[in-house]
């Protein structure tokens, strides 16, 4: 259901019911209970949901400033800063997992949220999202995935602010 919608922001607004509707219903256990008949899931389907919400939020939240006249770029700007926390929601999410480990996060949460980072060619999207990586996750995770993230940084579009996302980790 939530694909078939075209609008962005009416697709934007869907899918972040659809991730509050799924909030306690998400499984949080790392493996499968053994009972005959149960198909409960574990916590790597979790991510994987959230994660593809997340893409597809992303897909919906940059395809909003193609919309509508040349004119209005700064008011669709704007909105786009104001709708972007509903964005953010899927990674906080994320962090809330409690199974999730340092060596999940690394393989399975982070390059994800990178690859979708990066390849989405954003400057406000990239910005936005690399710090909400910085606010959302423990500091544990940051410093083993250190290099990898500031990897990542360096790929970032040319009119993204890297010095304010270092300076954001830093402070963290």
């Amino acid at each position: 259901m939530c694909r078939g919608v075209q609008h962005p922001l009416r697709g934007l607004f869907l899918r972040n019911y659809l991730l509050q509707c799924t909030r306690n219903i998400l499984p949080d256990v790392e493996q499968e209970a053994s009972g005959e008949g149960t198909d409960t899931g574990t916590v790597k389907d979790s991510i994987d949901f959230i994660l593809l919400n997340f893409a597809e939020m992303n897909k919906l939240w940059v395809r909003m400033q193609h919309q509508g006249h040349t004119r209005d770029k700064d008011k669709r700007e704007q909105e786009r800063r104001e709708l972007r926390i509903l964005v953010g929601t899927n990674l906080v999410r994320l962090s809330q997992l409690e199974c999730v480990d340092i060596d999940l996060y690394k393989k399975m949460v982070l390059s994800c949220i990178l690859e979708q980072c990066v390849s989405c060619r954003d400057p406000i999207a990239q910005e936005y999202l690399m710090e909400c990586i910085i606010q959302v996750f423990p500091d544990e995770f940051h410093l083993q995935t250190l290099n990898i993230y500031l990897k990542s940084c360096a790929d970032l579009h040319q009119d993204v602010n890297v010095k304010n996302i270092v300076i954001a980790l830093i402070d963290r």
